[in-house]
């Protein structure tokens, strides 16, 4: 399935649908197939500036299952997860120096990587890091005031 329109010799109805037709046949929106088709999901057919799509292709699609992708034995794509380089929110606020709310309204606004394992967030120690070295050199450095 490609987005290249094809172009074949004749134009036949039977084989042949416009996005209207499309949308109703699959019970969907005409967006939803031109997202379809702008995603390489399924073929189009310029004729006199219309585009087409194959009625067997839009019949036959089959939907993709959500979330992680699988691997050919059906096994979930497993993440390595290295203890060493991820602390918990109140770590993070400790070696930050802050109350464990400002690492809260951190990783809200994605200031820090964070990764959920077993329901508890964990924040990237390394992110951490780069976060304060960043803020030390937005900081302008204060001037020694001399006594006279």
């Amino acid at each position: 399935m490609t987005n290249n329109p094809a172009k074949p010799q004749t134009f036949n109805v039977d084989e042949w649908v416009s996005k209207s037709e499309a949308a109703e046949l699959r019970g969907v929106s005409r967006q939803a197939i031109w997202e379809l088709v702008k995603r390489g999901r399924l073929t189009t057919f310029v004729f006199e500036r219309r585009k087409y799509l194959y009625r067997s292709e839009v019949m036959n699609f089959q939907r993709r299952p959500r979330g992680p992708s699988m691997n050919k034995t059906g096994d979930f794509k497993k993440k390595n997860f290295d203890s060493s380089k991820w602390i918990s929110q109140i770590d993070a606020a400790e070696v930050m120096g802050v109350t464990r709310q400002v690492i809260s309204d951190l990783i809200r606004r994605r200031r820090l990587r964070t990764l959920v394992s077993a329901g508890k967030t964990m924040v990237s120690y390394s992110s951490v890091k780069k976060f304060m070295a960043q803020q030390r050199k937005l900081r302008p450095k204060a001037k020694d005031a001399k006594k006279k």
